[in-house]
């Protein structure tokens, strides 16, 4: 049940890296566009999130706060592709909601790793 535990670790963090790889390319060719490949790698992000607040293997201890503000800022991050990709549709494609992407999925690593 551990080797699960630690693939399920290994595809969370494949898709963080999905979303902000795919935002950090766009965001170094001057883009303010989403992809398929970062809204891809939050859907990824969000099921095996979810998945690893089950607590198992038996007796493991989890922060079930820590986890509550994990998954309120991946909804926040869905939230704000729900705007960038309106705006992209209306033609009127915006900076500050792609940015606030970037920077609301490197916090929500920065709470999974700094947060004891």
């Amino acid at each position: 049940m551990l080797l699960l535990r630690e693939l399920l670790v290994l595809v969370h963090l494949v898709g963080f890296a999905l979303l902000f790889g795919g935002w950090a390319a766009q965001a170094a060719r001057g883009r303010t566009t989403t992809t398929t490949l970062f809204r891809t790698g939050l859907g990824i992000m969000i099921v095996s999130g979810l998945l690893l607040a089950i607590p198992f293997p038996a007796g493991i201890h989890l922060d079930y706060v820590k986890l509550a503000v994990k998954l309120m800022i991946a909804f926040a991050i869905g939230g704000t592709f729900g705007v960038v990709i309106t705006r992209e549709r209306a033609g009127r494609p915006t900076k500050a909601p792609f940015w606030t992407i970037g920077a609301l999925s490197l916090l929500n690593a920065g709470i999974a790793v700094l947060w004891h």
